[in-house]
Order: C-alpha cells, then sequence, then structure tokens
C-alpha cells in the first residue's frame, strides 16, 4: 500500500468517517424538524374533522336525500352576494316571486381554518331577500352554508363565495 501525501500548498483536510456521519446525523435532523413543525402547522390551522358527528351524518344520508328532493320538487333558487358587511339571499319560487316569511340561519365558513367560521342569523330586509350581518371577513374562498329554520318546506342552500 502507498502512502499518500497531500500535494503542496493544501491544507491537508480529509474528510473522515465522523465527517460523514456527523452530515448524516444534521441532514436528517434538519429533515425531521421541518416535518415536525410542518406537521403542528397542519394540525393547529385543519385539527380534522370540518363537520362535527361526521360519521352519524353519512348514517343519516338517505334522510339528506329526501329532503333534498322535496326542496327540488318546490323549485325554489336562491341568489347569493356576500357584501362588504353582509351576506344576501334572495329566495324565490318557480314562478320567480320572492318566497317571504322564512327563518333562515347559516354560517360562512372559512375552508381552511374553522377558528375564522362566522355563524350567521339572517332578517328578511325587503320581500324575499334575507339579510345577515357578518364582520372580519378576510380575502378569498368561503362556504356558505344556510337553511330555513321552522320552515313547513324544507330549504338547505350551500354555495362557494369568493371575496375579494
Amino acid at each position: 500500500m502507498t502512502d499518500y501525501t497531500a500535494p503542496e500548498g493544501s491544507s491537508g483536510f480529509r474528510i473522515k468517517g465522523w465527517h460523514v456521519l456527523a452530515g448524516m446525523i444534521m441532514f436528517f435532523a434538519t429533515i425531521i424538524a421541518v416535518n415536525a413543525v410542518f406537521i403542528s402547522l397542519a394540525v393547529k390551522s385543519f385539527p380534522g374533522e370540518d363537520q362535527r358527528r361526521s360519521y352519524v351524518q353519512g348514517l343519516e344520508y338517505n334522510d339528506v336525500i329526501a329532503q333534498r328532493r322535496a326542496q327540488a320538487a318546490l323549485g325554489w333558487s336562491a341568489a347569493v352576494n356576500l357584501a362588504d358587511d353582509r351576506v344576501l339571499i334572495r329566495v324565490t319560487d318557480a314562478d320567480d316571486q320572492p318566497v317571504m316569511g322564512l327563518e333562515l340561519t347559516g354560517a360562512l365558513r372559512h375552508p381552511a381554518n374553522t377558528d375564522l367560521d362566522h355563524a350567521l342569523t339572517f332578517n328578511e330586509a325587503r320581500p324575499g331577500v334575507y339579510s345577515a350581518p357578518v364582520e372580519n371577513v378576510t380575502e378569498g374562498g368561503w362556504t356558505l352554508h344556510a337553511e330555513a329554520v321552522d320552515a313547513d318546506a324544507p330549504f338547505v342552500l350551500e354555495r362557494e363565495l369568493w371575496r375579494q
């Protein structure tokens, strides 16, 4: 075996086994630390289920289908607007006449952070037009869920909205 001598002018540094080991440990420690940060941020921003009791809701899905069929038979339609400080819903029947006297409640849901959700209670501002005040709605996508409370006719509305 021949001995290697460093050329003249070189520092004489050589990578040894412990250098490689330290480099690998630092590399994997960095990967694990970054993953831990990303996992904790993901769990804090969206902890899991968006709907409470989602398993029970799945079991009762046939009831939801029956309610949707009853709503479709009414022929009602709704137009939604997200204004600066309120949510407006205009409900019309099959003859394009305003549907009056509904007691609407609902929620404006943020798709990624349930802490930003807003509960809504609507008042009839004009015949067939329902208004609910809302504050601190940030820019981006939102989901509006509204339904008639104590109504003879079932009415449930879900729309995707965009705030600019």
